[in-house]
């Protein structure tokens, strides 16, 4: 199978319950922390990764007139709990996907005089997210 390069305009999207938007793009970033020591008996470092976490944002327009719309959830007002341990899923193509738990950790919105008004969430995994990625086999 031919390779097929991911390009922006196409099947993009995130889904993240409870958090809506119509998506314009998302990021996201693996970042793996280490620790490091010198043995007495050497001049050399050594180091060893000790802990992964992916974080990441995505953003979009805010929309109304539908069910399902709201940029944030709200049983009886905005709570923390509605943040925490939300259904999420990245997906940069067709079968090329991120999944897990994850924690919204920020919701930022703007809401211009004379444009869209538009949202920024910034996400934390709770523990290890699944990947798939097709490989076209």
């Amino acid at each position: 199978m031919a390779l097929t390069n991911i390009v922006g305009g196409t099947d993009g999207a995130v889904a993240a319950s409870g958090f809506n938007c119509d998506v314009d793009a998302w990021s996201a970033e693996i970042a793996v922390r280490e620790t490091s020591w010198r043995p007495f008996d050497s001049e050399w470092e050594n180091s060893a990764n000790v802990a992964i976490k992916m974080t990441g944002q995505f953003t979009g327009t805010v929309q109304k007139g539908e069910s399902n719309t709201a940029p944030v959830p709200d049983s009886s007002g905005i709570d923390a709990d509605s943040f925490k341990n939300v259904s999420m899923t990245l997906t940069a193509s067709t079968g090329c996907t991120f999944t897990g738990t994850a924690n919204i950790t920020r919701v930022g919105m703007n809401r211009p005089a004379a444009d869209r008004m538009t949202v920024n969430y910034a996400f934390t995994f709770t523990g290890q997210p699944g990947r798939t990625w097709d490989e076209g086999l």
